[in-house]
């Protein structure tokens, strides 16, 4: 633990005792979305498919914490967001095997992205998002995460009953500058 990110230490441990029931929202949004005929399925592009995973995610979160002190549910200019004591803006979004999400590449979303202050959020909340990452057959989640945007760490969510339910994924990068030595 000594070599992980103080920012992810905190930010987990406010996190910890929501993360067993945070998780379950997306193995049981995928699982939803599977029970539609594969016939319409078969119609769905990936935006299509990741954008009816989500709004079941979203409808899951909101179930789960919707009556729990200190979470707020907002929308900012189309972008949902679970507020958690002021402290975290969690967004949900489909990830790949690095909790990095893919979308429209908006001035809002950087803005989210680079921890910079929105107008009506609360200013000192980490910006966080919360993904899942599917198989290829769009039929299981591999693993759910939580990414502190632009690089800075990411978190994989361990559904175990264990001591700590998270652990570091942060991958490991080359300095600004360096490049990777090609093969002779």
């Amino acid at each position: 633990m000594d070599d992980i990110d103080p920012d992810q230490i905190a930010i987990m441990t406010l996190l910890e005792p929501h993360l067993a029931r945070m998780y379950p929202c997306f193995p049981a949004a995928l699982a939803l979305y599977n029970e539609v005929e594969a016939h319409i399925r078969a119609e769905h592009d990936d935006r299509a498919a990741a954008s009816s995973v989500y709004c079941h995610v979203w409808s899951g979160l909101q179930r789960e914490f919707s009556e729990e002190p200190g979470f707020h549910f907002l929308t900012h200019r189309g972008l949902n967001l679970l507020n958690v004591r002021d402290q975290v803006l969690i967004r949900a979004k489909k990830v790949d095997a690095n909790g990095r999400h893919r979308n429209a590449d908006t001035e809002q979303q950087r803005t989210f992205d680079a921890q910079e202050e929105l107008p009506g959020l609360p200013p000192a909340a980490a910006r966080l998002v919360v993904g899942y990452q599917p198989d290829a057959a769009f039929s299981e989640v591999e693993r759910v995460t939580v990414r502190r945007p632009l690089g800075r760490w990411v978190s994989q969510i361990v559904e175990a009953d264990v001591e700590r339910p998270w652990m570091d994924i942060t991958p490991v990068e080359l300095p600004f500058g360096i490049k990777p030595r090609r093969a002779r």
